[in-house]
């Protein structure tokens, strides 16, 4: 903050809320008399005086106008926190405040799994730890490295200052109580703007098949985890003096009972990379700027439905902030949309057109409204039916197949070991195809690793089609499976089988495609 010795001899001089001046003894009579509102005496330092209020202050042959730093124009929030804020405001919010004319700038002190101890440890010790994740006015970011909270806070006149708790502490009130008022002390003392406002990030519970240890805090529970947030973030009011709750908890919660389900995390916890930031980020903006019902704004691979959901969600929870508000869209509306071919990778954490990433091994794991290789949404769904063992990325990054696959795809896979008993059922659901028309289903497999032969079948209608395909240092081959006809739900059902006199094998799956076929 600038620093700046009164001088009798000047007149109307400008100061700013948060400026430090000093005070000779006949001024600092003065202000006794009369300025108190104005200025605010700085500890151990006699002289020294913090600009506390907007309006004009005189002394004898001097007279000042403070001035509001905030008053720029600009709306500029920073976020003390971890991934999860990663996953709230470095995606889509900037994009939300651009279409309705917001000029933002987000800052995010960033730090994997931090939690707030974690913070108030570097704030009083002022280490240079985070990576500072910053986007502009004109949406350009920049990242820079060993940057310190007070590095942060003195880089920006900021409205909003945010705090946020760890996920695995986020219904942990006990955590927050003794943490949180001691870096809101901090933050208030090196950054004495009077007007800014603080807010508090409620996180989101984690998806009821979430593999993290950290989940057996909460009994591997969902709701109960879910209960435990929305108790803290009730408290967080009376632990430090917050102006906004920032409910992404809730609005995840709230889209959860809508038709996508519980798939708005990408592998159990950090958010799905399309619907899931963009509910959070709609919960941001709603609590931000209240006017979500009216932006239209939508990434360019979600569907139109997703994200009335993903709106729907937000709105609910700003208005809403302590418990689940139901979807009115529950049941998926299917269309019977024509299409042309869809692409599913897995294991890629990848957002790009033409492709839907699935990111998390788990069973009951669904992506909904897929969209096609013209990037136009779909009636179709995949799910998957049986855990798989793991994600990896040991495939191959140069390939020549039908798929034209980025090297992203091609070297990241879902993996299981087949045996005896999964074989007997199928691992993956495709859903929501048109019953009139048939289906050709192609599936690349490819690790840099020495394997065994897999049969891999597809179930349709009235046949089970069965293909052998060995995945090691596979570059080039793909089986495909032709004129399927979906089952009388619409569905169609992929497998592994192991080929004859295996006691088990390894089976992967990098990518497959679903291609509508004219019928004629």
């Amino acid at each position: 903050m600038l620093s700046q010795a009164v001088q009798a001899q000047e007149k109307d001089s400008l100061l700013f809320l948060g400026d430090t001046i000093s005070l000779t003894p006949k001024q600092i009579g003065q202000w006794e008399k009369s300025g108190k509102q104005y200025l605010l005496p700085v500890n151990n330092q006699a002289s020294k005086f913090i600009v506390n209020k907007v309006g004009t202050l005189s002394f004898e042959g001097q007279r000042f106008q403070i001035a509001d730093p905030l008053d720029d124009g600009v709306y500029k929030v920073l976020v003390i926190g971890n991934s999860f804020s990663d996953d709230g405001v470095e995606y889509y919010l900037h994009d939300l405040a651009k279409q309705t004319g917001k000029p933002l700038v987000i800052g995010n002190l960033f730090r994997g799994g931090a939690p707030l101890d974690f913070h108030l440890k570097n704030a009083l010790e002022d280490v240079a730890i985070y990576d500072y994740r910053k986007t502009f006015i004109d949406g350009a970011k920049i990242n820079t490295r060993k940057t310190s909270i007070l590095m942060a806070l003195k880089d920006e006149n900021w409205d909003i200052i945010c705090f946020q708790q760890a996920s695995l502490l986020s219904g942990d009130l006990p955590s927050v109580q003794k943490d949180l008022p001691a870096l809101f002390q901090y933050v208030k003392a090196n950054y004495p703007i009077s007007t800014v406002r603080y807010a508090y990030h409620q996180t989101w519970a984690y998806a009821k098949n979430a593999s993290t240890k950290n989940f057996e805090k909460y009994n591997r529970d969902q709701k109960y985890m879910f209960q435990q947030i929305v108790e803290v973030a009730k408290e967080v009011k009376n632990i430090i003096p917050v102006d906004i709750l920032i409910p992404s908890g809730t609005a995840i919660q709230n889209g959860r009972t809508s038709y996508i389900e519980d798939n708005f995390t990408r592998e159990g916890y950090h958010l799905d990379l399309k619907i899931g930031r963009f509910t959070a980020a709609c919960a941001w903006y709603e609590s931000l700027f209240g006017d979500l019902e009216s932006n239209p704004f939508k990434p360019f691979n979600l569907s139109n439905a997703q994200a009335e959901i993903a709106r729907e969600a937000a709105i609910n929870a700003v208005e809403n902030p302590f418990k689940e508000t139901p979807s009115t869209k529950q049941v998926q509306k299917l269309d019977k949309i024509p299409f042309e071919t869809v692409r599913v990778n897995f294991g890629a954490d990848l957002v790009m057109p033409g492709w839907n990433s699935f990111l998390f091994e788990r069973a009951n794991t669904k992506l909904s409204d897929l969209s096609d290789s013209q990037n136009k949404n779909t009636d179709v769904s995949i799910r998957l039916l049986q855990n798989f063992d793991a994600r990896a990325a040991n495939g191959p990054q140069r390939t020549a197949t039908k798929f034209k696959m980025p090297a992203e795809v091609s070297k990241s896979y879902f993996t299981v070991q087949v045996d005896q008993e999964n074989q007997k059922s199928p691992f993956i659901e495709i859903a929501g195809l048109d019953v009139s028309k048939s289906y050709e289903i192609r599936i690349y497999a490819g690790q840099n690793s020495k394997q065994i032969l897999v049969n891999y079948y597809i179930q349709s209608a009235s046949v089970k089609k069965k293909e052998s395909l060995n995945s090691s240092f596979n570059a080039d081959k793909i089986i495909s499976f032709k004129a399927l006809k979906p089952t009388k739900e619409g569905k169609l059902l992929i497998g592994f089988e192991l080929s004859k006199g295996a006691p088990d094998a390894s089976a992967v799956i990098n990518a497959l495609s679903i291609t509508e076929l004219t019928n004629k």
